[in-house]
């Protein structure tokens, strides 16, 4: 049986924020905008998700903290260049076989401007369940980006 593969999901945003800015609010300032209520492992493990941790390096790790102190992985560090590029495993839970990969870029396009493209890639990795996934965060990256994390940026 053959993998068909899926095309990448890419979503852009063009922000009132320097490209350095955008990164630390993207990477490091996750729980402010991330909607940890519902998008998060923390819930379905039956606690609350009070933090989201990024460290900062290639090889680092990506997890949330609950309330009761346990952590929950989304992924490791893939590309860690402050103010130009993270990309990280998307793991959330599922072992690395089986997940995709999340890369966003931060392009300067003016003084305190620029353009964010998220790419969520490696569908196929998810076997018959991979067109079901990646049309599921299609509209989630449109809710979780593109509004939360827009609308986070351009009014602080």
């Amino acid at each position: 049986m053959s993998v068909i593969e899926l095309a990448p999901l890419v979503k852009t945003l063009e922000l009132k924020r320097s490209a350095d800015d955008a990164f630390r609010i993207y990477v490091h300032e996750a729980a402010k905008w991330w909607p940890l209520d519902t998008h998060a492992l923390s819930p379905e493990n039956n606690t609350k998700a009070i933090d989201h941790v990024v460290e900062p390096r290639i090889g680092g790790r990506v997890y949330e903290v609950a309330e009761d102190g346990r952590t929950f992985e989304w992924g490791e560090v893939l590309a860690y260049e402050p103010g130009r590029r993270f990309a990280m495993t998307w793991q959330l839970g599922q072992p690395r076989a089986q997940s995709g990969d999340v890369e966003v870029v931060f392009e300067p396009t003016g003084a305190e401007t620029c353009r964010v493209t998220l790419t969520h890639s490696a569908w196929e990795r998810m076997g018959d369940k991979g067109q079901q996934m990646r049309e599921g965060y299609n509209m989630g990256w449109q809710s979780v980006f593109g509004e939360r994390f827009a609308n986070y940026v351009n009014t602080r």
